[in-house]
């Protein structure tokens, strides 16, 4: 008898409850390509839900936060997207320059806007931290060297042919 009661209350909680017992899988992913990235530079992501018992088209509210070792929040991005059974987002975060070097976590949070609350994380390396201007600074530098280069090399060369204008100038006027 008290099977027939457990039964009966299982197959009433998935009748009233349908909802609630919906299985979502989701996975994040990060290709071997941007598995390590440079700061200043976008980190490229998958993001797949698979959703079966899902035959209506649900709008989720779906939330990446790129943290540190310490949980310290570094980047974020917010989109939303329409999912059905099924669906492979592919996405990008920007990491801020000066973002030094270490593992870094995509953490996604996914909600309905109703009981829908999901988690996925993945992890990936920061190798080379550049600051913008740092690289200026380089650029600039690099340049004042080829010409220092050009002037030194070519000085000779300029003041040979200066020497010649100058003698031909002279003896054409005699």
């Amino acid at each position: 008898m008290r099977k027939i009661y457990l039964v009966t209350f299982i197959l009433m909680f998935l009748v009233v409850f349908p909802k609630s017992v919906m299985a979502m899988n989701i996975t994040i992913g990060v290709s071997d390509k941007y598995s390590e990235v440079n700061a200043g530079e976008k980190i490229y992501f998958e993001t797949e839900i698979k959703w079966p018992e899902n035959v209506d088209r649900k709008d989720l509210k779906m939330e990446y936060f790129i943290t540190d070792n310490n949980g310290k929040e570094i980047a974020y991005l917010k989109v939303l997207k329409a999912v059905t059974t099924q669906a492979i987002f592919s996405d990008s975060i920007l990491i801020p320059e000066g973002t030094p070097k270490g593992m870094y976590k995509i953490s996604l949070k996914i909600n309905d806007y109703k009981e829908l609350n999901q988690d996925a994380v993945v992890s990936f390396n920061v190798i080379k931290t550049v600051n913008k201007n740092t690289l200026i600074l380089y650029i600039i530098v690099g340049q004042f060297i080829l010409t220092l280069f050009y002037v030194v090399f070519e000085l000779p060369f300029l003041i040979k042919r200066l020497k010649s204008f100058i003698n031909l100038s002279l003896n054409t006027k005699k």
